[in-house]
């Protein structure tokens, strides 16, 4: 099913098609990421959005996968949800707390509900990361 939701990276709102969308109370599933058309940001970032649903347990849930240029910066901003990122390729600069972290191709970066926060790409090449945003003001 491909419908339009989502954000976009630069904290701008895209229409972003998506694959998954809405109760996932029925059952176990796998999610084409082919299948979802990237999105182009301002900033100079793509995003692919796969999820956006609610979860037997109850919880709302949204995923995507995002693409940041050399250079590419998220413009800060709060929110009121938490969210998993999962560095796939490249090195994050993530700006949260009056401090800036590392993270590479592998690391898990956690942010918690409330949080202002920003990431950039913090090296050479293709920044590429996984979003999971869970519960809160996720729609």
């Amino acid at each position: 099913m491909v419908v339009a939701g989502g954000r976009s990276m630069d904290g701008q709102s895209a229409v972003t098609p998506l694959v998954g969308i809405g109760d996932f109370a029925g059952g176990s599933k796998v999610f084409s990421m082919a299948a979802v058309t990237a999105t182009k940001n301002a900033n100079g970032s793509e995003r692919k959005s796969v999820l956006d649903g609610k979860l037997a347990t109850g919880e709302v849930v949204a995923m995507h996968e995002s693409w940041a240029p050399e250079g590419t910066v998220v413009v800060p901003h709060k929110i009121s949800h938490s969210e998993i990122l999962v560095v796939l390729e490249g090195t994050m600069a993530f700006e949260h707390d009056g401090k800036v972290d590392k993270a590479e191709a592998g690391d898990v970066v956690y942010v918690a509900y409330g949080t202002t926060h920003a990431v950039k790409n913090g090296g050479n090449g293709t920044l590429r990361f996984m979003v999971v945003a869970v519960g809160g003001d996720v729609k």
